[in-house]
């Protein structure tokens, strides 16, 4: 089989961390984890598995994750979020495939657990992400918002069955507050885009990211949890324009 190295980044993750290593152990023997700071018992709970561990000050997700990179042993990488898991199924694809690997970049669906239930409906569905790929042809970008991976257009890419499964929200508290500073994030990159929030932008673009959630995309059949994150989803596309004009100039805040 030919070697995966894995790469995590954390910070507070002593509530998932040990889920995401004892699934990624079944696949990948050189595994790095990128700290940036963690005060709970993280880093305790990884001195128990075979990783390496590097503290690095926090610089955005990308960059993260691209030094994470840059320590590791092997060629392919499977880069994974401490608050996800291989499933048993996909575990045994990676293996089947790695034993003669026929494309350069791998797509892994992944199904995402919302304060304890699977979300089956609405827009999250189908969801997949370029999750394995060579590290000599492949990277991050710096975005501050969304980091997604740079991939020439010549790379191979075979996606497969197996999921993975995501611990996105344990509470609506959280999930509010993941996406309060998201909203802020993306109305800081606009305002510097000198994007302007029109009437499309601020009221019918809520309207329709509902419905296409609610009812276009049947999350309603997730029942009041297909609800709420309908519901976020429009607040979040009407704050994130709504708060561009808050935003204050570079200049002001020298």
């Amino acid at each position: 089989m030919s070697e995966i190295s894995t790469v995590i980044i954390t910070n507070n993750e002593a509530s998932n961390i040990e889920r995401v290593l004892l699934s990624v152990l079944k696949i990948s023997s050189d595994i790095i984890i990128v700290d940036s700071g963690s005060t709970d018992n993280t880093l305790e709970i990884c001195k128990k598995f075979p990783v390496r561990v590097y503290q690095h000050q926090w610089e955005g997700y990308a960059a993260q994750k691209n030094y994470g990179n840059s320590l590791t042993k092997n060629e392919c990488i499977l880069s994974i979020d401490a608050d996800e898991e291989l499933s048993e199924e996909l575990v045994m694809e990676i293996k089947k495939v790695f034993q003669n690997p026929q494309a350069d970049c791998y797509d892994l669906p992944r199904r995402a657990n919302f304060c304890g239930q699977w979300i089956s409906f609405g827009h999250w569905n189908p969801e997949s992400h370029i999750r394995i790929f060579k590290k000599s042809q492949v990277s991050w970008n710096t975005d501050a918002v969304h980091e997604f991976l740079l991939i020439p257009e010549k790379l191979k890419i075979k996606k497969l069955k197996g999921q993975i499964n995501h611990y996105t929200i344990r509470s609506l508290e959280q999930y509010r507050q993941k996406n309060d500073h998201y909203i802020n994030l993306a109305a800081k990159k606009m305002k510097l885009a000198h994007k302007k929030a029109g009437f499309i932008k601020l009221y019918l673009s809520p309207a329709y990211r509902f419905i296409h959630s609610y009812i276009l995309k049947l999350g309603f059949l997730d029942g009041y949890f297909g609800y709420v994150i309908a519901r976020e989803t429009a607040r979040v596309a009407y704050l994130k324009y709504a708060k561009i004009k808050d935003v204050k100039d570079p200049i002001e805040n020298s």
